[in-house]
This record gives C-alpha cells, structure tokens and sequence, in this order.
C-alpha cells in the first residue's frame, strides 16, 4: 500500500504546482497589460492637452513680416515684368526680323539696309509683266512674291536641273552665260553684293555651290579651274577661270570707281580686276548701298545668211573707211 501511495502524490503535485505557475504567469500579463494601457492613456492624454497650443505656434513660425512679404511680392511682380520684355525681344528680333530688311550695328548707331525691297519694287514698276529674271534660287519667292516677276529658279529646289543651268551659267564666261540665259528667254539677272558693305551672304560667298551644282550636270564646269590652292580667290591671285566669268563681272563692274582701289570688304582684299567692260549685259538698276544689281541681256544683233550677208559686210566696211570711225561689234 505504502509503494502505491508514493507516486500518486508526486503526481499531484506537480499538476499543483504548474497551475499555480499558469497562474502567476497570467497575473504578470495582467499587470504588465494594465501597465501599457495606462500608458497609453497618458499619452493620450498628454496629446489631446497639447494640442491646443502647438498649431498656435506653428502658425507664428509661418508668419513674415509685412515688409518682407511686401518686397517678395514686387520681386515676382519684376520677374514677370521682365520675362515679358524678354519674350517681346526675342519675338521682334530673333523670330520676326524679315531677310528683306537688314540691319546693323556700329560705333555710329544702327544702319538699315533696304536695299532687296528697294530692288524688287524696281523690277515691279520698270519691267515689264511677262519678263523673266535669272538669279539663284535663294533670292526666287522673295522677287516672285514682291517683284511679282517669273524666275528660272526658286526656293522649291526640286528641280536640280534648272540649278545646274543657273549655276553654270555664272560659271561661264560672259558671251557664253547670255546664250543660255537667252535660250530660257531671260531678260534680267539679279545678283547680290557685299564687297561694299561688308555683306557676307552675297553671290560670291555662294559661288562655290554655283560651280559644284553646275559642274554637276554639266561636266565641262570644272571646280578646279576656279580654285587656287584650294580657295576661291577674287583678289589678283584668282584663277583666269574665276575672273572672267559672270559672276565676278556682275558682282565687280564699276566696283573700282567706288574708292578707287576696289577693296572688297567682305573678302577683305582689293579684287584682281578692276577695269573691264560687259559686252553682253547692260546694267540698269543698282541699289544705294550696291547689295543688289539688276543687269538686262543685250538684244541679238540681226543676223543674215549667205549673199546679202558678205554684201552687207562689204558696204559697211567701205562706209566705216569713209567716215573713219568704226565700232567693235562684239557679236562677231
């Protein structure tokens, strides 16, 4: 009996034992519940006390004084002011400003240059309305639009061909450059001049692309006779090529009588030759700071075959030896 009584009571108490520690355990989680809870509602409290004070302070940290709010807002108020001044500048002269109308500045003031409109209204009012006018085709809706004038070539670069003709053209020298532009039945060639004024946009500047294009379509232009050591000169050193074709006695003609020298102030040299006559083309209109010439093609001489041709010959020579005085016919 004695050894039967032995382990039941060890049995029991142990299950004794371990609810009484269930127990403690469950007041300690009690206790430590209670304890967070009474924080919490500390914390609460403490907030819901504070509250009331701390968005007065806040608002009297955002608060600027009356002068320095003042001087923000005349601040922003020049800024817009500015920003608009800025806006109507760079609309009036980077975005408006027409090719037609030049301008420049010097130590003397601003020069304007109105010199393409000067030269259109030219062609408008002493051409006549079927006449057609050659120049490159940089220059074409400007005189078709303000000319009201035909042109060979225009802006509409399309036709690559009726370039090359342009081009060669102005490549070529002078008798040879009126018969191309009389088989276009042209009447007027216009070009654009810088040497006087220092304009660097002009023909001659643009020349290069004149015999490239050209010698393009056209294989008997060729760059390299207008070349001297790999430039484009127009001073004494230029190729005989350069300083006899149209171009140059276009841009050139009478160019020496302006200062005496013909010093090109866009190339910044004296050109290679000065004094030379057109036999083929006529000036009649040049603008008063001589950027834009208009120069008309001779009319051709009437010509006639067989007989009556060497009896005409005959009997204006004889007449010519009677009155001692002849002129060049530059036609023959």
């Amino acid at each position: 009996m004695a050894g039967d009584s032995t382990p039941g009571s060890s049995s029991t108490a142990t299950i004794t034992t371990s609810t009484k520690n269930a127990n403690i355990k469950k007041e300690k989680m009690g206790t430590i519940s209670k304890e967070r809870s009474s924080k919490k509602s500390r914390k609460e409290t403490e907030l819901v006390g504070s509250s009331p004070v701390r968005p007065e302070k806040e608002e009297k940290l955002c608060v600027l004084p009356s002068e320095a709010s003042a001087m923000g807002i005349l601040f922003l108020i020049m800024l817009c002011g500015l920003y608009v001044i800025h806006c109507v500048w760079a609309a009036a002269e980077a975005y408006s400003a027409p090719s037609i109308v030049l301008t420049s500045r010097s130590h003397d003031g601003l020069h304007v240059y109105d010199d393409f409109r000067e030269s259109y209204a030219w062609l408008r009012h002493n051409t006549e309305v079927d006449d057609k006018v050659a120049s490159w085709w940089d220059y074409g809706y400007q005189t078709t639009a303000m000319a009201n004038r035909t042109v060979i070539v225009d802006n509409n670069t399309w036709n690559n061909t009726h370039i090359a003709t342009v081009g060669t053209a102005m490549s070529s020298p002078e008798k040879g450059a009126w018969e191309i532009f009389n088989s276009l039945d042209v009447k007027y060639v216009l070009v654009v001049f810088g040497g006087l004024i220092g304009y660097p946009s002009d023909d001659i500047n643009k020349f290069l692309w004149m015999v490239r294009i050209g010698g393009g379509e056209f294989p008997h232009i060729k760059e390299q006779d207008y070349l001297r050591d790999g430039n484009y000169r127009v001073d004494a050193q230029g190729t005989p090529a350069m300083l006899n074709c149209l171009m140059y006695k276009l841009s050139y003609y009478r160019f020496a009588e302006t200062d005496g020298k013909g010093f090109d102030r866009a190339r910044r040299y004296e050109i290679g030759r000065k004094h030379f006559k057109l036999t083929h083309f006529e000036e009649v209109f040049t603008t008063q700071h001589w950027m834009v010439r208009i120069y008309k093609l001779k009319p051709q001489k009437n010509r006639v075959r067989g007989k009556l041709k060497l009896k005409l010959k005959s009997s204006s020579k004889t007449s010519l030896m009677r009155k001692g005085a002849g002129k060049k016919n530059p036609w023959r």
